[in-house]
């Protein structure tokens, strides 16, 4: 009976000895998820502290991408925009916005302008190598982009631009054609490829490209001034000028319309009204360098040569290295036998174009007058090596070989041009002259 009675007293004091275990052990857990609680809140705060940090920065860094690049320190806008891809690679909008600020730094774009490219410009000229390297750039961030938003017609459209500009004519093409497919009605893609077509001298589907733009947007005076220089390069000199006088009428202080309608009007050689145009483009806009060289182009079609060279000298302190306002300025010499000058500023539209083979042929002219046969003949021939389309060039390189008896050069340059331009009276007329004095 006693032990008995100890055993249910120890039975007893155990189980109070467990119970006491068991509040203890529950106190502790209670204890421990109290400080994992407060441990996991501590982290919470921690990390969106850091995430509103992180956006902050992010804002921070993209304002002053925007401001260096306004400012037009693109080196600078680079680096924070840069940074801030850091911080959020995954953003597409971070890498376009890169893209622009980059595509700024090598055009007369601006970061606000995004690519738009809705303007057609004649004589934009070939990318130096450096261009190149940064428009590579620009399009390596914009593939970035479109990796992360495939469907982005916009972005397709920007691509495009870049690709234009580079000379990549058939990509471009085929990226315009890209953001149609997604956005079927957009009209910056119709006039970026367009502008692609014109720029392949494919005038019918450029034409084409512009009549949807503005079938689309019908007070859409961009698309009438594109279309517009598509028919004149074309040579569909009256349709050229009823769309830029549609693109004036929509756009009054549209002053590109203005130096188009002039250009296609001295290709109809009709100065009288070119002259107002280009009078209404320089009022509009005191440094548009290409409407004092369209305004010197009609006074000299008007040989009224002392204005067409103050008008190419005012092209030429707006843009010192403009080839054609030197060959423009050089031809204005010529005919005023300032034979001298003429020759000085052929050698500088050379010397910025060395493609020009009107520069080369004009400056072969000068010489001739001058009695330096060789070095006519030799500008004529390079003059023919650039372009071997040149009638011109052929009659005048006949003329000197048929001054120094060379009748067989003559005849065989006459003949070429004739082969040409068979309508070409003056090189008809030097090869039947040829023909006699060799006794044919």
């Amino acid at each position: 009976m006693k032990y008995r009675f100890i055993l249910i007293l120890l039975a007893v004091f155990m189980a109070a000895a467990g119970a006491a275990n068991l509040q203890a052990q529950q106190v502790t857990e209670r204890a421990q998820q109290a400080l994992v609680t407060e441990q996991t809140q501590q982290a919470l705060v921690t990390e969106r502290a850091q995430e509103v940090l992180a956006d902050k920065a992010l804002e921070v860094l993209v304002e002053a991408g925007k401001n260096f690049a306004m400012e037009g320190d693109y080196e600078k806008a680079n680096e924070a925009l840069s940074a801030a891809i850091k911080l959020d690679p995954k953003n597409p909008e971070l890498y376009i916005l890169r893209a622009r600020i980059n595509f700024a730094g090598t055009s007369d774009a601006t970061v606000e302008d995004d690519f738009s490219g809705l303007i057609y410009t004649l004589g934009g000229g070939k990318p130096s190598d450096e261009q190149i390297k940064k428009y590579d750039l620009v399009i390596e961030d914009l593939n970035k982009a479109l990796e992360l938003n495939p469907n982005d017609a916009n972005t397709y459209i920007r691509r495009g631009r870049v690709k234009a500009e580079k000379g990549d004519l058939d990509s471009a093409i085929s990226d315009y054609s890209k953001a149609l497919d997604l956005d079927s009605e957009s009209i910056r893609a119709y006039n970026g490829r367009g502008n692609a077509y014109t720029d392949k001298g494919e005038y019918d589907n450029a034409i084409k490209d512009f009549s949807e733009a503005v079938r689309l947007h019908p007070s859409y005076a961009e698309g009438f001034n594109n279309r517009g220089y598509a028919n004149l390069l074309k040579g569909d000199t009256d349709k050229a000028i009823t769309d830029f006088s549609e693109a004036i009428k929509l756009d009054p202080e549209f002053t590109m319309a203005y130096n188009n309608r002039g250009l296609a009007y001295i290709d109809k050689k009709d100065y009288n009204k070119a002259l107002p145009d280009f009078d209404k483009a320089i009022e509009q806009n005191s440094e548009y360098t290409r409407a004092y060289n369209g305004r010197a182009t009609a006074q000299a079609g008007k040989q009224d040569y002392d204005k067409a060279i103050a008008d190419y000298t005012e092209a030429l302190k707006r843009d010192p290295k403009f080839a054609r306002a030197y060959n423009g300025r050089g031809s204005a010499y010529l005919n005023k036998k300032d034979y001298d000058s003429s020759i000085s500023d052929f050698n500088e539209a050379i010397k910025y174009d060395p493609q020009n083979a009107s520069a080369y042929n004009s400056r072969g002219l000068a010489y001739a007058y001058k009695g330096d046969y060789r070095r006519a003949i030799a500008d004529y021939t390079k003059a023919i090596d650039l372009n071997p389309e040149s009638a011109m060039a052929y009659n005048n390189r006949g003329v000197e070989y048929h001054a120094r008896r060379d009748y067989n050069n003559a005849i065989a340059d006459y003949q070429s041009a004739l082969n040409i331009d068979r309508n070409n009276a003056t090189a008809r007329r030097n090869l039947e002259e040829a023909q006699r004095a060799q006794g044919r």
